[in-house]
Order: structure tokens, then C-alpha cells, then sequence
């Protein structure tokens, strides 16, 4: 606002720059009990009608000034206090007003008239008034920064005074977005000469009901917070379903990702979706953030099945075959499988198919040969995983795949004989061999079970030496009961199940390609709308697990840290209620990333109805709160814990307004009631004119 950010006006005159606070304030009253936390407003009927209502958490300011000369007279102690409307309070004199009323209502109710006409002018001033109890929020006060006026912020008040000192004013509509806003400029900005970058989050709203501050002009109010707020910190999104948690997320991305246009930054957005409402144009809003980066490489989706002339989607898959990624995939299918508890399944989650480190072997030449052995049972337990994979029918790539193996001859001339394989000779002396196609690696596994299977019945067809395949184990022989299903096909089921990640043309690691686009500044959108619960979460916790890893790696080596914005949607699916509060901090992706994570510059937005689903490691290092309708008083005691949220408890779980929200930033003094702007097509083209993109015409509905 002009007269209250810039104050070059009041500079000039050398006057205070308090009064502007209540430049066009209606006087709503005096104070007649002041403490440290609490006072008491006096005022009457007449005046909250001509003040436009006074709502339950609205801001009042309290101030000892002359009537009717507030903006042309110093005021006394150089301070104007903020209140929070609680609640009403009683008067002194309560109980004789309550019997006038009682009377005046009897007398009206008898002669069929309206209370007021039945009683004089004195009287009827007399029952008319009325108390508000609010909340002491803090003290605003001149200073000067940079030889420039300020109006500073204290969160208590530091003397106590006869409250018949102070009148009680509503602010205007100008100051009223000066307090919801503040501070519109720090010590630190304005010192440095910097404006800081703001948006219009919503506007001021403190009641559901907005008949009178429509009628005062009070209810388009705006509400400006900084992007830089919601930039490396972590930030709370909270409420039911359709009130709005999405729209605010947009908003934000939207925010973020013109804020890195205008200033140069490149800030990497990476978007969990579990809906497919981020990633594509949907009916509710009419534009979508894909359209940021449309006929630019800013913003790149990830999910199943991307079109195929769509250049802006890529696949989400992983290819499973893809030798290069086993740790991955291995761990992939484990953790699916981490509900299993069988001893075969058991054996098979702890089987070492991954290839050994020669760093846990002993020295020298006897540690040598440990380590090629374990790397040769490594082999033969990769053998037998491809080749479940190929039975529980993953597709296989049209190439690209070859995995080595030792096989003595004989075996191998077996093998030959029976029509099984074909198994590649690499080098004869070695015994070194190779499959081709994951249906060589089944054929050969099936071939090698079956005579296994003959030799512990007591027969040998071909008289072979098959010792080092079935006594391989924890390796290939802890892979065999599952392959071959002859104890339960619980396992080999619940391995089908993730199909839906396999890709057999996708190549490389996701997190690696995920690196690349957040380093680049893109917005990253990752579909997570097709498949199971317990994958995607799986996918998502390795991912960011492997984005801190490269984060920190690059703060080791003192490289200058890459800026990312994590958003969670629908978190509670993602964060794991069960162990919310008993995770360690190196096994729980999202309470590392809320602990360790702001020395990478990576912040992290999360959406969710359950707050008791979070970590409380996680909401404790939560500086951005953004709070609508929750329904239950679980989640708002969870809640309460944080800042003075239990004033709004009440509220939040009565008032299901779609987009009514309770906002603490973190450059924010106090809790602000307001209504979040609709996300709309608007903001899309605005934020790509700060990436000098043209403009995009509103989507046609399909």
C-alpha cells in the first residue's frame, strides 16, 4: 500500500509514520481492562453497525490518540497495538443491563413493538453496550532503518498502561492489507536497496459469513506474501478433501516458477501427483501447470504409457532388465515384497543377487579369490532373478540385454543337447558364458531346476556336476523356490504386480534423469495415478532418498547447492503414519529431508488432511503453515501444538468454505485469516511472460 510502504510523504514532513495505520480507521471504542495478553474493548451497537461488523479473530488497533485528529497529531508513546477479536466479554455493570434488557424486551413483546421504541434515548445507549475480549497479538512502532522510517513489529507490548488511555479503531482496507501483509518490505531489504517479490496469495476474510464486509468494502482486501518464503523451507498445506489444497499448491508452483524467471534462478520444482491433476489440463480450473513450459523445455512429466509425440512427457518406468539399474530394480521388488514373511520368501529378499564389494574382502591373493567366487555366485543369483522376472511375464527389451555366468563345459554341452538356452560361449578356457534374452535365462534357470530336482530324487540323466548351482546359496539357490512356485506362488504374484514400472525401452536411472531436469531449473511432474499404493511410495521415497544423496554430495565437495521445491500431494499416502515418530532420520526420506535438507537449499511443500499422519520432526520444522476445514478435533489438538493454532480450532473444524484458509509464514508476525485466490489461466500467462513465452489461449474444454 502507497502511504504505508513507501512513506516518502511522512519522510518528507518529518512526521510519524504510525498515523498511517489509521488513515481512514472507524473508531470502534475504548479499552477499559488492558494486560500483557489480553484486553477488553468497550464499544455499542451503533458503532459496530458503522464499522461494518465486528468479526470473531478480526484485527482491531489500539492506540492513545486524540478523537478525530488521529492521522495530524502525534501519538502518545509512539505505538499502535494489535488485538484479535476472542470473543465478547461482560461488563462491569453486566447484570444491571441484562435485567434493562429483560424489561425492555417484555415491555416490547406486550405493546407488539420493537425493543428500542419502548425505552428512552439514555436507556437505550445503555443496553447497547457491549465488550469484545481479544488476544494482545503485539506492538507496532516507528524506527528508523537506513535513515529511512519503519514501522517496526515487537510480538508483546512492553508496558501496561490505564486502558482509558487507548481508543480501539477497525482499520481501513488499505491498513488492513499493510497488517495481513506484514512485513511488505524487512530491515534487510530495505537496507540492501531490494524490493521484495510478492503475490497476491488470497484476500483478508475473517468470517464465513461476508455479508457486512462486502458492504463495508472490507472483503477484497489482498493478501501479499513473499515466494521467497515458500522457497528452501518447508511448507504445510492442511484440510479435507475440496477445500482447496491443490488450487494453493498451483499457486504456489506458479509463484515459485515465475519468481526463478524474473530473478534468473534456476529453482527445480519436483511434483509428486497422485491424481494426474498436475500433469495434465483438467475440467476444474480450466489450465494446467504443464502449460508453463509448453513450446519450452521448462517443465517435463514423468508417468506410464507417455504419449509417444508428447514432448513434454517421459517415462516413468523402470526397466527392469536393465542390468546397469539391478540395485535399483532389486530393491524395488524387495521392498515390494516386505510384507512377505515366509522362510522363502525370506530367503529370497535376503538372497545377494547385487555384486559383492572387494572392500569387505580380506587383502591379498586369498581375499582375491573370495571376491571372484562371491562374484561368480552373484552372477548365478542374477541368472535366476532375470529369469523369475521373465516368468512372471515382465517384457522383455528387443536388446540389450546379455548377462555372464561361469558354466563348466559339461553342463553347458548338456544344455546343447537338450535344447535348452542357447547359451553363449565368451571364453572357452574361463568357462565364462552369457544369455542373450531374458527367455534364455528362463530356459536355462528351468533346465538347471529340473535336473537339480532329478539329482535330489537320486537320479542323474546326463551325469553332470551341478553342485555349484544348487549349493549356491544365499545366491542362486535362495531364488530357485520362487522361480519354479513349488511352495506358494505368494511371491511370484506380488512380483507381477509390478509390471505397471516396467519399461523394457526405458534406460537409465529416473533420479539421475530427475537430477538433471530439477538442476536445470524444470519443473518436474512425476504421474504417480497408475499403480499400486505401496509402489508408488516405494518409487517416491527413492527418489527423493537419491535426490538428498546428490544434494549432499554436491556440499561436500563445496559445489554451490541446486535449489529444489519438493510438493507432496495427498502426503498421507505417502508419508508413513505407522512410523511417524519412530523412523530414524537416515530410513525416512521426508523426515531427512526436513532435517537436513535446508543446507541444500531443497524445500518441501506437503499437502495432506491428516495432520497426525506427519512426523512430528517434520511439522516441527515447518515454517510455512497454510491451514483450511479440518473435521476432526484429532487433527486440530495435533495441531494446536504449533504457533496459536488452538485460537482457530474452533472454526477450522465447524467452517467448510472452500479456499478459507488460516496462513503463518515465515516472515509472518501472527496467524492470518484468509480467502486463497482461484488458480486460474491468468496466472499461467503471467508467469510465462516473466519466462518471455507468449501468451496461451484458455484451453478448449474436450
Amino acid at each position: 500500500m502507497s502511504t504505508l510502504s513507501g512513506m516518502a510523504s511522512a519522510a518528507a514532513a518529518g512526521g510519524n509514520p504510525l498515523v498511517n495505520l489509521l488513515q481512514g480507521a472507524q473508531r470502534l471504542g475504548g479499552i477499559y481492562h488492558l494486560d500483557y495478553d489480553r484486553a477488553v474493548v468497550i464499544t455499542d451497537d451503533f458503532i459496530k453497525r458503522a464499522a461494518g461488523g465486528v468479526p470473531r479473530n478480526g484485527f482491531l488497533l489500539a492506540a492513545a490518540t486524540v478523537p478525530t485528529k488521529e492521522t495530524n497529531a502525534p501519538l502518545d508513546e509512539d505505538e499502535v497495538i494489535l488485538l484479535r477479536v476472542r470473543g465478547t466479554a461482560p461488563l462491569p455493570n453486566e447484570s444491571e443491563l441484562i435485567a434493562t434488557r429483560l424489561a425492555a424486551m417484555r415491555t416490547a413483546d406486550v405493546r407488539q413493538e420493537r425493543p428500542g421504541d419502548v425505552v428512552d434515548n439514555l436507556t437505550s445507549s445503555q443496553i447497547e453496550m457491549s465488550a469484545f475480549d481479544c488476544e494482545v497479538l503485539g506492538t507496532f512502532y516507528g524506527d528508523t532503518v537506513a535513515r529511512q522510517p519503519f514501522i517496526q513489529w515487537g510480538g508483546d507490548i512492553d508496558n501496561v498502561y490505564s486502558g482509558a488511555r487507548y481508543f480501539v479503531y477497525v482499520p481501513s482496507a488499505e491498513a488492513l492489507s499493510f497488517i495481513a501483509s506484514y512485513p511488505d518490505r524487512t530491515e534487510e531489504e530495505i537496507a540492501e536497496h531490494r524490493d521484495p517479490n510478492l503475490i497476491k496469495l488470497g484476500v483478508v476474510r475473517f468470517a464465513s459469513t461476508r455479508r457486512r464486509a462486502a458492504d463495508a468494502k472490507m472483503d477484497q482486501v489482498p493478501v501479499n506474501v513473499r515466494v521467497t518464503d515458500f522457497i528452501a523451507r518447508k511448507t504445510a498445506v492442511l484440510g479435507m478433501t475440496r477445500v482447496g489444497k491443490s488450487n494453493t499448491n498451483k499457486t504456489l508452483c506458479t509463484a515459485v516458477f515465475e519468481h526463478a524467471a524474473r530473478t534468473g534462478q534456476k529453482i527445480g520444482q519436483l511434483i509428486f501427483d497422485p491424481q494426474g491433476e498436475y500433469a495434465n489440463v483438467n475440467d476444474q480450473d480450466k489450465t494446467g501447470l504443464r502449460l508453463l513450459g509448453q513450446g519450452a523445455d521448462l517443465v517435463r512429466i514423468y508417468k506410464m504409457n507417455p504419449a509417444e509425440r508428447d514432448s513434454q512427457e517421459f517415462p516413468l518406468a523402470v526397466n527392469f532388465y536393465d542390468t546397469d539399474e539391478l540395485p535399483m530394480v532389486w530393491e524395488l521388488v524387495t521392498n515390494a515384497l516386505d510384507d512377505q514373511n515366509t522362510s522363502y520368501a525370506t530367503a529370497f529378499k535376503t538372497a545377494k543377487v547385487l555384486s559383492p564389494d572387494r572392500s569387505e574382502f580380506p587383502t591379498g591373493t586369498g581375499g582375491d579369490r573370495e571376491y571372484w567366487e562371491a562374484v561368480e555366485d552373484s552372477r548365478r543369483g542374477q541368472l535366476a532373478f532375470y529369469a523369475t522376472l521373465a516368468k512372471a511375464n515382465f517384457r522383455a527389451p528387443q536388446a540389450n540385454f546379455s548377462l555372464q555366468f561361469k558354466m563348466n563345459k559339461n553342463v553347458r554341452a548338456a544344455i546343447a543337447a537338450d535344447g535348452r538356452g542357447p547359451v553363449r560361449l565368451v571364453n572357452e578356457r574361463t568357462g565364462l558364458c552369457a544369455v542373450d534374452s531374458p527367455s534364455a535365462a528362463k530356459s536355462v534357470v528351468t533346465w538347471l531346476a529340473e535336473q537339480i530336482a532329478q539329482v535330489n530324487l537320486g537320479n542323474n540323466p546326463h551325469n553332470i556336476d551341478l553342485s555349484s548351482w544348487s549349493d549356491c546359496d544365499p545366491f542362486f539357490k535362495s531364488i530357485l523356490p520362487v522361480f519354479e512356485a513349488t511352495v506358494g506362488s505368494a511371491v511370484l504374484n506380488r512380483i507381477r504386480t509390478l509390471n505397471d514400472y516396467h519399461d523394457p525401452v526405458s534406460r537409465g536411472d529416473l533420479a539421475d534423469r530427475v537430477w538433471i531436469d530439477l538442476a536445470e531449473g524444470r519443473m518436474v511432474i512425476v504421474d504417480l495415478s497408475i499403480g499400486s499404493d505401496a509402489v508408488t511410495k516405494m518409487l517416491s521415497e527413492r527418489l527423493v532418498f537419491r535426490l538428498i544423496e546428490k544434494a549432499n554430495e554436491r556440499f561436500r565437495n563445496n559445489e554451490p547447492p541446486v535449489p529444489i521445491q519438493i510438493v507432496v500431494e495427498e502426503a498421507h499416502n505417502l508419508f508413513d503414519r505407522a512410523k511417524a515418530g519412530k523412523s530414524t532420520v537416515q530410513d525416512d526420506p521426508w523426515v531427512k529431508l526436513a532435517k537436513e535438507a535446508a543446507k541444500y537449499e531443497m524445500g518441501l511443500i506437503y499437502a495432506t488432511q491428516e495432520v497426525t499422519s506427519v512426523d512430528k520432526r517434520i511439522l516441527s520444522n515447518t515454517s510455512n503453515w497454510i491451514v483450511a476445514h479440518l473435521n476432526s478435533d484429532n487433527e486440530t489438538k495435533e495441531l494446536s501444538h504449533y504457533y496459536d493454532f488452538a485460537v482457530f480450532a474452533a472454526g477450522l473444524r465447524k467452517i467448510e468454505d472452500r479456499g478459507y484458509a488460516r496462513m503463518k509464514t515465515f516472515s509472518g508476525k501472527y496467524i492470518v485469516p484468509l480467502q486463497i485466490s482461484k488458480f486460474d489461466h491468468a496466472m499461467i500467462n503471467k508467469a510465462r511472460a516473466a519466462a518471455n513465452l507468449p501468451p496461451l489461449p484458455v484451453p478448449a474444454a474436450e
